[in-house]
């Protein structure tokens, strides 16, 4: 891979603008997927391969659990917290038998609850632009523009994944209790838990880097709210502006810092699609959330396998 050719870097800003664009053309704010966003960090702009996933698997994954966050949307009738639980349930019983480590299925299904969309749009749209992802990156692979990268199935050791199972469970689901007694669910914000996810794997050298992470990631929520609220809520500018500048800041971050942390660009594009009044406070929502959810990822990996 050329670590410095801005091609997929380009690629990524027209992805994002496209997603948005056709959201705007069509006025169907379910077209906008925040993790499409991450999706393009990890299969083009990474110089190693984020996650242990086929191209297929990672589009089936995508298509699945967008529909089950809708599903149980439409069709189970209880209290949001358990929802969410059964959602990270599925989640991980769903990386389990997929073999793989493709995290941002999670994001895929929890977000359609959190959110409370009922639109079958959201699963086909995110569908879409996953085969559109998958297949960029092979071209991009074939022209030696980004990382190549052979999946060879996970072989998880059941017993160690279980207790680490148990334990993001119990943080999931008690700040995701907390977050919607509180009713401010941007706490436990679906980008969030994936990077609470990743951070609490086997990635001694990611947890080595969490204070840039975290950096990275409030700096970009206040970049991407911020916009949207002076330009979208009060000027009544096109929204697409303020993704396209959004999108320009955080690619010229990566670029320059060579950062590469996907969630960071799913929660760039969140505030695209919460509600005006959570603008001025989501920059602290993220930041209080991902504190927490680090402290804990640090807290869980502790005693676990590196």
């Amino acid at each position: 891979m050329k670590k410095y050719n801005l091609i997929p870097y380009i690629l990524t800003l027209i992805m994002v603008c496209l997603m948005v664009g056709c959201s705007q053309l069509l006025n169907e704010p379910e077209i906008i997927f925040p993790e499409i966003t991450a999706l393009t960090i990890g299969a083009w702009l990474v110089p190693k391969q984020v996650w242990k996933t086929s191209p297929i698997k990672l589009v089936i994954l995508i298509m699945i659990y967008a529909i089950i966050g809708v599903s149980m949307v439409r069709y189970l009738h209880i209290s949001l917290t358990y929802k969410v639980m059964i959602a990270f349930l599925f989640c991980n019983i769903g990386l389990i038998i997929s073999k793989t480590t493709f995290a941002p299925l999670i994001s895929a299904c929890i977000l359609p609850i959190l959110m409370g969309t009922e639109s079958w749009i959201y699963p086909i749209s995110a569908t879409i632009m996953s085969v559109i992802i998958v297949l960029v990156q092979i071209v991009l692979q074939k022209k030696e523009l980004c990382h190549a990268y052979h999946y060879v199935p996970v072989q998880f050791d059941y017993q160690h994944e279980c207790i680490l199972f148990i334990k993001r469970f119990i943080v999931v689901s008690v700040l995701g209790f907390l977050a919607i007694r509180l009713e401010n669910r941007l706490l436990i914000a679906p980008p969030l838990i994936v990077a609470f996810f990743e951070l609490s794997g086997n990635h001694k050298k990611l947890r080595s880097n969490a204070p840039k992470l975290y950096i990275f990631t409030v700096f970009m929520a206040f970049i991407s709210a911020y916009l949207r609220y002076y330009f979208t809520i009060q000027n009544q500018i096109s929204i697409l502006f303020v993704v396209t500048i959004a999108t320009v800041i955080l690619l010229l971050c990566i670029y320059y810092f060579q950062i590469f942390f996907p969630p960071i660009g799913a929660i760039t594009i969140l505030p695209m699609i919460i509600q005006s009044e959570l603008l001025p406070i989501y920059p602290f929502l993220i930041a209080i959330g991902f504190a927490l959810l680090i402290i804990f990822a640090f807290l869980i990996s502790y005693q676990g396998k590196e």
